[in-house]
């Protein structure tokens, strides 16, 4: 009798710490969330007046270049070799100067969008992290980039493994 009581007792003891073990995975689409937000108007025009004021930018060295161009074809006939092969380098630089303002444009441009989405991002990141505490999750992935987008500390081994390396970390 004693032998039983003592296995159903190791049983439950054994159960009940392989269900408090137990982790709780969830995901989300935080990319679709972040495009339902109010915010995303403004952000949407904060982009859009960023490429206006690109363009407008190019634009304005276009013209730069067009009247250097304009006024060096005016006097080049009467200059000398050495006037003349600096104004060449000056429309060169000028030439080289627009070719990479339109290069760097698109870069510019992508590196606004994340400037004006950060927030958006952190908001949908903090209400996750609330409703994962709040609902016990251990875990939440995204559905967009199978990147986590939560994790309870309790699950991070990160500090283990650097101690049983050697490392100090803080």
């Amino acid at each position: 009798m004693k032998i039983k009581y003592l296995f159903y007792s190791l049983v439950i003891l054994f159960s009940s710490y392989t269900v408090t073990a137990q982790t709780k995975v969830g995901t989300v689409n935080i990319n679709v969330i972040v495009t339902k937000l109010p915010e995303i108007g403004k952000v949407k025009t904060g982009i859009e007046d960023y490429e206006k004021q690109l363009q407008n930018d190019l634009k304005l060295k276009l013209e730069a270049y067009e009247k250097e161009v304009e006024a060096a074809n005016k006097v080049f006939a009467t200059m000398d070799d050495e006037a003349r092969k600096k104004k060449q380098q000056d429309i060169f630089n000028l030439e080289t100067d627009i070719q990479k303002f339109r290069q760097n444009a698109a870069e510019l441009v992508q590196l606004k969008q994340e400037e004006l989405m950060r927030p958006l991002f952190s908001k949908v990141g903090q209400a996750v992290s609330e409703i994962a505490k709040q609902e016990k999750y251990t875990q939440i992935f995204t559905l967009d980039g199978n990147e986590l987008a939560y994790i309870d500390p309790l699950y991070d081994l990160t500090l283990k493994v650097a101690e049983k390396l050697g490392i100090t970390l803080k």
